[in-house]
């Protein structure tokens, strides 16, 4: 049994799905995943906070490029407050934060009951929020399956191209596109080598979030999110618990990725120390996998050793908040459409996300 496209998009995640929802309209698709779900790994286990400062300049511009296609349904306005005990600190993301400086007495008056030493300053980042991710995803799968099929459950025996055309095959059945879109997550690398198609040099990295509830008093709903802004740790409310992470990495190959007792026990070591407390109670824990390019920036664009071949990868932990913008941005260079607003008025090219200049940064410099 064989079912021809024009598009195959291969990868569930928000990437894939954010790149097929925007495609769909104009073009015949085929989204493909492995997994029997949507979003079964790094895009379903994420804090789901958008904070446009991280994450460097490109990351930067494709969240603020993003908010238009999250707000208002899908984004909570949510200010971001970066606490530093150097100045230092706080200079990467003063550069590229919309907000303002605020003092201890401030920082006091919004989260209540911090540790005082890490109160000394503070960056109060006021574009920031907290993303509804499943109603992201709902929307984009909605988006796909009004125009095209979604094939879950599919698992590429081999991938090749024959007479102008990719095909995947599993064991029970073939698809075959004139593009291939490699959106594969953790796994982009290794889909490339089944194609024959030279790998980016991603490197995937496991990080640990606990949920935790407050200490009896602690009232956390109205709290921003808390982040150190040396990259230690951060904290996001989730109704009357918070979500913590010591913002780990440790390098993993493509897996299922699992927390483990040591990763656990340093998020709640980032959060005691971040809040000055012990009597927070962790409830839950898991873990998940944020994939990079060398140079850290998201990748979308043509492969330049094999015919018809994209990729959009290595959106490493941004990718709630990036996805829709890059989405737009691929369907752009895979459609041949005008390039789109929100990424003009941010000075984001096709340029900076092209793979290409992954070649001038050496493999494995992460």
């Amino acid at each position: 049994m064989q079912d021809r496209f024009e598009f195959l998009i291969l990868g569930g995640g928000l990437a894939g799905l954010a790149v097929a929802a925007a495609l769909a309209p104009h073009r015949r698709l085929c989204l493909v995943e492995r997994e029997a779900w949507l979003c079964r790994h790094a895009s379903g286990r994420a804090a789901a906070m958008f904070i446009p400062t991280y994450g460097g300049p490109v990351v930067s511009r494709l969240a603020r490029a993003s908010r238009g296609l999250l707000a208002p349904d899908l984004l909570e306005p949510r200010a971001a407050l970066h606490l530093a005990s150097e100045e230092t600190d706080l200079a990467a993301v003063q550069q590229w934060g919309r907000g303002r400086r605020i003092d201890a007495a401030e920082i006091a008056k919004l989260a209540p009951g911090l540790r005082a030493g890490a109160t000394a300053l503070g960056f109060l980042e006021t574009d920031a929020g907290l993303i509804d991710l499943a109603g992201l995803v709902d929307r984009l799968r909605r988006a796909v399956l009004r125009h095209g099929p979604i094939v879950t459950g599919f698992e590429a025996e081999t991938i090749e191209r024959r007479q102008g055309c990719w095909r995947l095959r599993s064991a029970e059945r073939t698809l075959a596109g004139a593009v291939l879109v490699n959106a594969a997550g953790p796994w982009a690398d290794e889909t490339a080598r089944l194609a024959g198609v030279q790998p980016l040099g991603l490197q995937s990295y496991r990080r640990t979030l606990i949920e935790a509830a407050p200490p009896p008093a602690v009232e956390v709903r109205t709290w921003p999110i808390l982040k150190q802004a040396n990259g230690q740790g951060y904290l996001r409310p989730a109704g009357d618990a918070v979500w913590a992470s010591a913002c780990e990495e440790t390098p993993s190959p493509p897996c299922d990725a699992q927390s483990d007792p040591l990763s656990v026990a340093l998020a709640c070591e980032s959060l005691n120390d971040l809040t000055g407390r012990t009597e927070w109670t962790p409830t839950a824990h898991w873990a998940g996998l944020r994939s990079f390019a060398a140079d850290r920036d998201p990748v979308a664009g043509w492969a330049t050793d094999a015919a018809d071949y994209f990729w959009i990868a290595g959106l490493g932990g941004s990718g709630v908040q990036c996805a829709p913008a890059l989405g737009q941005a691929a369907a752009a260079m895979l459609g041949g459409a005008p390039w789109p607003e929100a990424l003009v008025a941010e000075d984001l090219t096709a340029a900076l996300l092209a793979p290409q200049r992954l070649r001038r940064v050496p493999i494995g410099d992460q």
